[in-house]
C-alpha cells in the first residue's frame, strides 16, 4: 500500500481534519506574535540609535582632539563609518530683558548621525530635520523665548557674540539625564563656538564623537578603539533607553505573547482530544491491516510517514497564516512600529516546521502508540488493552512537557510563561476534581432513586461515561475559559493597563524652584489648574561608600552602575510613600526611627547590588550623609509623575540645599499661556513639556490593544475547535446508547429532552468553572506579571454559565436529532462491526 494514497484516505476523517485544524491554529498564533514581536525588537533596537544620535558614542571630560585616540577617527571614515561632534555645557544667555542659565549645546554639521530634530518656526509649523542650526543662528528649547523675554528672530548673546534665534527644539532625539538634559537648550553650530569664548581650559564641558554605519564595522571600530579609551572616556552603546517607554513596550510584548499562547494552548487541549478519537479509529484500522499481513515495522512506516506528512503541512499552512496575520498587525500598529520595519524573525518559518513536531510528538505520540501496540483481537472485539491508568500518566506527561516547551518558545518574559503553564496545568486538575465528583456525586444520588423519571436515568447514563465526560467537560471548561478571557478579563485587563496612563497624566516637569518659592508657586499652580498639586524636594549628592567601602565607578562590572557612581544623584525626602511607588522588601519609614535611614529603587538595588540593611554613605553639600536601607521600593515610570531613586526621611535631608520640582497635566489650549505666566513670575524655574512622550505612550496602548484583540481571534478559533472535538469525541458513544435505548421502547423525542439535559447540566458546570479559572488568571496576571489591580465581577460567573449552556446546546444540539433518530439496526451493526 502506497503510504501517500493510505493517508490522503485517511484525510477525508473528521478527526484527522481537526486534528490537523487544531495544528495549524497553535503554529499560526506562535509564529505571527513571534515574527511581529522579533521585527518589533529590531525596530526597538535600530531606533535606541536615535536616543544616542548614533551607533556608537564616545563620551569624554576632555577634549577628545587632545587624546590620543581622536586620530583613529580618520580610519573610521576608511571603514565606511560616518561621524560627528558636539560639545554639552553650563552658559549664560543673555538679552536685553533678562538673563538665563542654560544648557549649551555645539554641534557639527553632520549631527546628528542617527534620528532626527523636530524643531518649530516663528510660523508656528512643526518640521524635522537631519541637521542642526546654521552658523550664526541659534535653535532654544520652548521655554527660552519666555524666560529671556524674546520672541523667535530676536538676538540673544553667548559669551562675545550675538546670534539671531530662529528656531524652537521640540524633541531633541539623543538627550539625555543630568543638567545637560534638565536645564533650557541652547543648540548653536561647533564652527561658531570658538568666538563666543565660553569654552576655556577650567569649563565643565561634556565632548561627545558619534559615529554611524554598517553594524559589523561599528563592531570592528569598537574593539578597536577600547582599549584606547583614558579613564576620562565613557562608550556608549544603544543598550539603555528610556525607562517609561521601554516599560510600556515591554507590556504590550507580554500582552501580545499572553495572547498567543492562550490560543495555541487552547488549540493543544482540541489537539489531544481529537488525537485520542484518531488514534482509536487508527487502532482499528492498524487491526485490519495486521490481519491482513502487515508487519509491525511496516506499520511504523506507515505512521511515521503519515506524521510527517502531517507536520509538514501544518507547519506549512500555520506558517502561511501566522504570515498574513502578522501583516495585519503590522497594519493594526503602523503608527507605532513606522513604515520601515527592519525584516527580523524570519526563523519563524521554517521553525514553525518543527514546532509542528514537537506537539504532534507531544499530544499524538501516545495514541499512535497504542494503535501500533494493541493486539488485533483484543481491538476488533472492542476489549480493554493495557492500563488506562498508565496510558493516561504518559499521555499527560508527554502533554505537559509539550505546552511548557510552547509556554517556553512563545513568551520571553519567564514569569509570565511559567505563571499562564501553571494556570493551565492547574486548571487542567481543578476542572478534572470538578466534573469527577460532580459525576460521583451523580451516581451517588441517583442510585438512592428508584424513580424519578428521565432526568435520573440521564444522570445514571452520565455516570456509566465517567472518563468520558471528565475529558469532554474539562475540554469544554477550558475552551469556554479562553473565550471569557477574550470577552470579558481581557478587556478588563487592558483597560487597567490604559488607566496606568489617564488622559490626564502630568504632562509638564516645573523645576529649579527655589525654597523661597515653592508655596507661592504651588498656590499659584493650584489656582491656574483649580486642583491640587503635590511638591517634591529635590536635593544633589553623590554614593561614595557601601557599608563603609569607598566606591568608584570602576568597583562595579556594570556599564549602567559606574554611571551612576560616577554622577550625582537627585535625592529626595519624603516622610509617606509617594504615589505610584511600593514597597517591596523591607518597610517604609519608622515616625521615630533610631538610626537615618534611606528607601532605594529596585533597579538601582540591582545594578548596585544593595540589600536591606546596608549602611550607605552620600557626600551632599560636602557633608557625609549615613543611612541604612530600609526599604527597596518599585515604581511605575510609566506613569509619568515625579519619580526618585534615592528617598530619605526629612529630618535626614531637610536642613540641606536644595531645590524643588512638581509634575502637573496642562491642556493643550492653556499651556503655552500658562508657561508664559510660570516663567514670567518666576524667571528661575524651568518648565519642559514632555506631552509627545505621553503622547507616544498612549498611542502604543491603543494600537496594541487592537493588536491583541486581533490576537486573540486565534483563540476563539481555538475554543470552537476544542467544542466540536467535544462533540466529535462523545459521537460514538452517545448513537450506541441512544440505539440500545430506542431498541428497548424509548422514543426519539425522550432521547432528545434526555440529551439536551445532559448538555445543559454539562454546559452549565462547564462555564461556572469556566468563569471563576478566568477571573483568578485575570487576576494573577494582573497582580503578578503587570503590577496593577484588578476588579473582578461576580456578573462574569453569571455570563460564563450562561455562554456555557448556549455554547453545548448549539455545538452539540445540532447531533442530537441525527442521533437519536438514526435506524437502530444500522446503528447496532456499525457499532458492532
Amino acid at each position: 500500500m502506497h503510504a501517500l494514497k493510505y493517508w490522503v484516505q485517511q484525510s477525508r476523517r473528521p478527526a484527522f481534519r481537526l486534528l490537523l485544524l487544531a495544528l495549524v491554529l497553535a503554529i499560526a498564533a506562535i509564529s505571527s506574535v513571534g515574527v511581529f514581536s522579533a521585527r518589533l525588537q529590531a525596530a526597538l533596537q535600530r531606533d535606541a540609535t536615535h536616543m544616542l544620535g548614533g551607533d556608537l558614542v564616545i563620551e569624554s571630560k576632555v577634549d577628545p582632539a587632545r587624546l590620543a585616540w581622536f586620530s583613529s577617527l580618520g580610519q573610521a571614515a576608511l571603514q565606511g563609518l560616518r561621524t560627528a561632534q558636539s560639545v554639552v555645557f553650563p552658559s549664560v544667555v543673555v538679552s536685553r530683558k533678562a538673563d538665563l542659565l542654560v544648557s549649551l549645546k555645539a554641534v557639527s554639521n553632520e549631527y546628528p548621525l542617527s534620528g532626527q530634530l523636530t524643531i518649530r518656526s516663528a510660523q508656528g509649523e512643526a518640521e524635522k530635520v537631519s541637521h542642526g542650526p546654521p552658523s550664526g543662528e541659534v535653535w532654544v528649547d520652548e521655554g527660552v523665548p519666555g524666560s529671556l523675554g524674546i520672541q523667535i528672530g530676536d538676538q540673544i548673546k553667548l559669551g562675545e557674540v550675538s546670534f539671531r534665534v530662529s528656531r524652537l527644539i521640540l524633541v531633541e532625539p539623543d538627550r539625555g539625564a543630568g543638567f545637560a538634559s534638565f536645564a533650557p537648550r541652547v543648540l548653536m553650530n561647533k564652527s561658531d563656538l570658538a568666538a563666543t569664548g565660553l569654552l576655556g581650559p577650567g569649563s565643565r564641558a561634556t565632548w561627545r564623537v558619534y559615529l554611524a554605519g554598517p553594524s559589523k564595522a561599528v563592531q570592528a571600530y569598537q574593539q578597536l578603539i577600547e582599549p584606547k579609551l583614558t579613564a576620562s572616556d565613557h562608550l556608549e552603546t544603544v543598550e539603555g533607553g528610556r525607562p517609561e517607554i521601554s516599560g510600556t513596550l515591554n507590556r504590550a510584548n507580554d500582552f501580545l505573547s499572553m495572547a498567543a499562547l492562550i490560543g495555541a494552548l487552547v488549540a493543544c487541549v482540541g489537539m489531544s482530544l481529537v488525537a485520542h478519537q484518531f488514534g482509536r479509529e487508527q487502532a482499528r484500522e492498524m487491526a485490519i491491516l495486521k490481519s491482513l499481513g502487515y508487519t509491525p515495522r511496516h506499520l511504523l512506516k506507515l505512521n511515521l510517514t503519515g506524521l510527517m506528512l502531517l507536520t509538514v503541512l501544518a507547519g506549512a499552512l500555520g506558517v502561511l497564516l501566522g504570515w498574513a496575520a502578522h501583516w495585519v498587525l503590522l497594519q493594526l500598529l503602523q503608527s507605532l512600529v513606522g513604515a520601515t520595519l527592519p525584516m527580523a524573525g524570519l526563523s519563524y518559518l521554517p521553525f514553525g516546521v518543527v514546532l509542528a513536531g514537537v506537539l504532534l510528538l507531544g499530544f499524538a505520540a501516545a495514541p499512535v502508540a497504542y494503535a501500533l501496540r494493541a493486539p488485533t483481537v483484543a481491538v476488533l472485539r472492542q476489549q480493554a488493552t493495557g492500563s488506562k491508568w498508565v496510558r493516561g500518566l504518559y499521555t499527560v506527561v508527554m502533554g505537559v512537557a509539550a505546552a511548557a516547551a510552547v509556554s517556553a518558545l512563545v513568551v520571553s518574559n519567564v514569569k509570565l510563561a511559567m505563571l499562564l503553564l501553571a494556570a493551565f496545568v492547574t486548571t487542567c486538575g481543578v476542572f478534572a476534581v470538578v466534573f469527577y465528583g460532580l459525576i460521583r456525586w451523580m451516581r451517588a444520588w441517583s442510585a438512592r432513586k428508584s424513580s424519578g423519571g428521565g432526568q435520573i436515568e440521564v444522570l445514571q447514563s452520565m455516570s456509566r461515561r465517567m472518563p468520558l465526560l471528565v475529558v469532554q467537560g474539562v475540554s469544554l471548561a477550558l475552551g469556554l475559559s479562553a473565550l471569557l478571557i477574550l470577552a470579558v478579563v481581557q478587556g478588563d485587563l487592558i483597560s487597567r493597563w490604559q488607566a496606568v496612563i489617564p488622559p490626564d497624566a502630568p504632562n509638564r516637569f516645573a523645576f529649579n524652584i527655589q525654597p523661597d518659592q515653592a508655596k507661592d508657586f504651588q498656590k499659584q499652580l493650584q489656582t491656574e489648574l483649580h486642583g491640587q498639586v503635590r511638591m517634591y524636594p529635590m536635593v544633589r549628592g553623590r554614593l561614595i561608600q557601601i557599608n563603609k567601602q569607598l566606591i568608584k565607578a570602576d568597583s562595579f562590572s556594570d556599564a549602567r552602575a559606574q554611571a551612576m557612581v560616577d554622577r550625582e544623584f537627585n535625592l529626595s525626602y519624603q516622610d509617606t510613600l509617594p504615589p505610584k511607588n511600593k514597597v517591596i522588601a523591607g518597610q517604609w519609614f519608622d515616625q521615630n526611627p533610631s538610626e537615618p535611614e534611606v528607601s532605594i529603587e529596585q533597579s538601582v538595588a540591582k545594578r548596585l547590588n544593595l540589600k536591606l540593611g546596608d549602611e550607605l554613605t552620600f557626600e551632599v553639600a560636602g557633608v557625609p550623609v549615613k543611612a541604612k536601607v530600609s526599604n527597596i521600593r518599585s515604581l511605575r515610570w510609566d506613569s509619568m509623575e515625579v519619580n526618585f531613586y534615592v528617598i530619605f526621611p526629612s529630618a535626614v535631608l531637610k536642613d540641606f540645599p536644595q531645590t524643588w520640582i512638581t509634575a502637573f497635566y496642562s491642556g493643550q489650549a492653556q499651556a503655552d499661556q500658562l508657561t508664559r505666566k510660570l516663567v514670567g513670575a518666576f524667571p528661575n524655574v524651568t518648565i519642559i513639556n514632555t506631552a509627545l512622550i505621553i503622547n507616544q505612550i498612549q498611542n502604543i496602548l491603543a494600537q496594541v490593544s487592537r493588536a491583541v484583540q486581533f490576537v486573540f481571534l486565534f483563540t476563539v478559533a481555538a475554543g470552537g475547535l476544542v467544542v466540536a472535538a467535544c462533540i466529535l469525541s462523545g459521537a460514538r458513544s452517545r448513537t450506541r446508547e441512544a440505539a440500545i435505548y430506542r431498541a428497548m421502547g424509548a422514543s426519539a423525542a425522550q432521547l432528545q429532552r434526555a440529551a439536551l439535559f445532559e448538555l445543559v447540566l454539562l454546559g452549565a458546570v462547564a462555564g461556572f468553572v469556566a468563569a471563576l479559572a478566568a477571573e483568578v488568571t485575570g487576576w494573577a496576571v494582573a497582580r503578578f506579571v503587570f503590577e496593577f489591580d484588578y476588579n473582578g465581577s461576580w456578573l462574569v460567573l453569571l455570563i460564563g454559565t450562561l455562554v456555557g449552556v448556549v455554547a453545548s446546546l448549539v455545538f452539540g444540539g445540532w447531533s442530537v436529532r441525527k442521533v437519536c433518530q438514526a435506524p437502530v439496526m444500522t446503528t447496532l451493526r456499525e457499532v458492532g462491526n
